[in-house]
């Protein structure tokens, strides 16, 4: 019960926490030269807007998990995301190239592993793969991909922040079902400091939660999976990962399979992403909507998953549908 009390009063601090911190950074980030010139015609936005709301949110979940007393979970958190943030402010100030992007994502996964959270292994239809010593480096692996991701979602208002939030909540929540209290307060907390911070990114955005935000998102989610789903006493179906990050992790394979077709440098962004398909035809709020409520319904199979084999079958039958269909009906196969 005292962990209980502990998550809520932590949660409603890093709700508010962020919420406030925000002002801070919108007024701080055009003196330091952190705004997003609209000077290409992939932005959706015409006016230039602050974008370094990472910093408010990584405050803010340091804030939510002392307050929690998460101090075993603490130190990962605090120096592997503060080097993704570092990384990502260079790129928002001055444009770093993929490749220094890449190597700075590389020595936090590193750094990830000397915490001893890595991906030790893989559970398929009740079937468990331990990896052993490739756990490291399937560690820097997955810990690239999904904070790259992240950082590729991001190019609605409020989507990158939303999703990070569903994300959070579904692991937490898996967490919760499989006996990780604490892991489920970590997944919740910073839930709540991307939720304190959404209200200034929705529509119209008054800030942008920047690449130093996307990537930190996407590094914490992934942490989270490594210490959840790929733990080694955790018995969540491992599935569950690729299903919570479906709708980004697809994005990002399909982009790169339409970069190489149309014989263009992969690092090179475009407005053939799913959520521009979907602005495109849509609007820019109804997008992000259909994208919430495809990342909600695949959370909620991501749950089902861990429930039973017969839900895990049904589940990832029903994933691979949805999926196909999406790819047939919004066309983002094309370039």
């Amino acid at each position: 019960m005292e962990l209980e009390i502990k998550v809520i009063t932590a949660s409603v601090i890093t709700v508010i926490s962020a919420f406030f911190l925000t002002f801070g950074v919108r007024k701080l980030s055009p003196i330091l030269g952190f705004m997003d010139v609209p000077k290409d015609d992939r932005r959706m936005h015409e006016e230039t807007v602050p974008r370094a709301g990472g910093v408010a949110v990584y405050i803010a979940f340091m804030i939510g998990m002392c307050c929690a007393g998460l101090w075993n979970l603490l130190a990962p958190y605090a120096v592997c995301g503060l080097i993704i943030l570092a990384v990502g402010l260079a790129d928002d100030k001055i444009s770093i190239s993929p490749k220094f992007k890449l190597l700075g994502q590389a020595i936090a996964g590193a750094v990830l592993c000397l915490f001893d959270i890595t991906v030790e292994k893989f559970i398929l239809f009740n079937v468990e793969i331990s990896f052993g010593w490739a756990a490291y480096p399937l560690t820097i692996i997955w810990v690239m991909t999904v904070t790259n991701i992240f950082n590729l979602i991001d190019g609605l208002d409020g989507l990158c922040c939303g999703l990070s939030i569903i994300g959070g909540v579904t692991i937490g929540l898996l967490s919760f079902f499989d006996g990780k209290p604490e892991i489920t307060a970590c997944a919740l907390i910073f839930a709540c400091a991307c939720l304190g911070f959404l209200p200034h990114n929705a529509y119209r955005a008054k800030i942008f939660i920047g690449d130093s935000g996307a990537m930190l998102c996407g590094f914490v989610l992934a942490t989270l999976s490594c210490q959840s789903i790929f733990e080694p006493k955790m018995s969540i179906p491992s599935l569950s990962a690729i299903v919570i990050f479906g709708i980004p992790l697809f994005d990002a394979v399909f982009a790169v399979i339409r970069r190489i077709a149309n014989k263009s440098n992969i690092f090179i962004g475009d407005k053939n992403h799913i959520h521009h398909r979907l602005s495109q035809r849509y609007g820019h709020r109804n997008a992000v909507i259909f994208i919430y409520m495809g990342a909600t319904i695949l959370g909620g199979i991501a749950i089902l998953m861990g429930a039973s084999l017969i839900w895990e079958i049904i589940a990832t039958v029903l994933f691979l549908m949805v999926l196909t269909y999406g790819i047939i009906r919004f066309g983002i196969y094309k370039g």
